[in-house]
């Protein structure tokens, strides 16, 4: 018997149905790639933008048959949720081009630095050059702000809920919307940035994947309360009946996100057909790499140092010194401005020291030593199917029988110890 809530009677098995209907596909979907976890650095980033389905079916539902205790108790973990995924979204775009690094050092040298969306804005600030790993951590400090900001927004908006200070709350209010607006005009600047590179990936799909939830989720609602407000929806219960209608409708929604979800991130891209000589992490393995949490302290420690990593030695281009040349005369100043020098006209670089006009023998080389090393890598390990040395390496293959972590094997092995410990 589904029990009765605060949304007209069909309407209210019509969110029962949908949320179960919508956690049938999403859970599928996340648990097909937990069983195909072959790309960690991909697949725990999807899994992430995954769980938003749930998270918000969950939530709704609860706030359609309890809306005080979905105010007070839910909608902060979704909306704290919310925002980390936008982050996760800009890791995942990051991660399709190759990494932080590939961008500021590779890409962006061949990009024209780009200028403001807002025209006024663009008439007083410099131009965006992600080729700048300054630049480039205003970017990212700009998207990952809100989701910082978000848990102390969710915190005091509980404070003036139980305690009642509605200035408080209209400031807070104000500051929210700022955040929010800054945060999504970086993840803007980013995609307008590297638009061309990312178009060869058709990102559009994961794209619409979070920018549509959060339209649902913000916008939708402030639709339906201005119309609650103005009298435009009515009902014979004391509630706020714009709050439980926005959760209403989100809980219906919530099937065409999980089946486009599916369609965005699929698993196929994972299993053994598609990577056939690719071990997969066990699946408990693949649940701790998901949700450790490690990529996360990393990256916000990383992002709240600052210039101390995001600088233009940490971030020295692998291109030739002649294409630095060429490039922005903006970020080549600046780059010499740090101690950037250009030799054998324009063929190689070298760093000097702050205040030195001795040109730095060990810089000069570094390039060349680095050559030198990655020649002498052993790659004699990536012809072998295993780590032979490692009897706990935490993957399983699905390629056959003779391989030392295929199912088979590791079950005769589970058998033979099993014996061993009999005896």
């Amino acid at each position: 018997m589904i029990p009765e809530g605060y949304l007209p009677r069909w309407w209210q098995d019509l969110s029962f149905v949908s949320t179960i209907l919508s956690l049938a596909i999403s859970v599928t979907a996340i648990t097909r790639h937990f069983q195909n976890y072959r790309k960690p650095s991909e697949q725990r980033l999807a899994i992430r933008v995954q769980l938003l389905v749930p998270i918000f079916s969950i939530t709704c539902l609860a706030a359609t048959l309890s809306p005080d205790f979905g105010r007070l108790y839910l909608d902060p973990v979704r909306e704290v949720y919310e925002a980390f995924v936008i982050y996760t979204f800009f890791s995942l775009l990051t991660l399709i081009l190759g990494g932080e690094h590939r961008i500021i050092t590779e890409i962006c040298l061949e990009h024209v630095p780009s200028t403001h969306a807002i025209p006024l804005v663009g008439k007083f600030i410099r131009k965006i050059d992600l080729s700048d790993p300054a630049d480039f951590l205003m970017v990212k400090r700009g998207i990952l702000q809100y989701v910082w900001f978000k848990p102390f927004y969710c915190l005091i908006s509980l404070i003036c809920i139980i305690w009642s200070f509605p200035l408080l709350e209209t400031i807070l209010l104000v500051l929210y919307n700022v955040s929010v607006t800054w945060s999504l005009y970086n993840l803007a600047i980013f995609w307008r940035c590297l638009y061309n590179d990312l178009k060869r990936f058709n990102p559009w799909s994961k794209f619409l994947c979070v920018k549509l939830i959060i339209f649902a989720s913000y916008w939708q609602g402030i639709i339906i309360r201005v119309l609650a407000h103005y009298g435009k929806l009515h009902s014979a219960r004391d509630f706020d009946i714009g709050y439980v209608y926005q959760n209403g409708l989100l809980c219906v929604e919530m099937i065409g996100f999980a089946i486009l979800h599916w369609i965005a991130f699929p698993w196929t891209e994972y299993s053994s057909n598609k990577l056939p000589q690719c071990a997969r992490l066990k699946y408990w393995i693949a649940l701790r790499d998901c949700f450790g949490g490690g990529d996360l302290i990393w990256d916000f420690k990383y992002t709240l140092m600052g210039p101390s990593y995001y600088n233009y030695r940490n971030f020295e281009p692998f291109a030739s010194s002649s294409q630095m040349v060429r490039a922005d005369s903006l970020s080549r100043m600046r780059r010499l401005n740090q101690g950037f020098r250009f030799e054998n006209q324009g063929q190689g670089s070298h760093w000097v020291d702050y205040g030195s006009t001795i040109q730095n023998s060990d810089a000069k080389n570094a390039s060349d030593e680095a050559a030198d090393k990655l020649s002498d890598w052993d790659n004699d390990i990536a012809s072998e199917r295993f780590i032979s040395t490692d009897p706990n390496y935490p993957v399983i293959s699905d390629i056959g029988s003779i391989h030392r972590n295929s199912i088979d094997i590791n079950q005769l092995r589970r058998d033979v110890n099993d014996r061993s410990n009999m005896t």
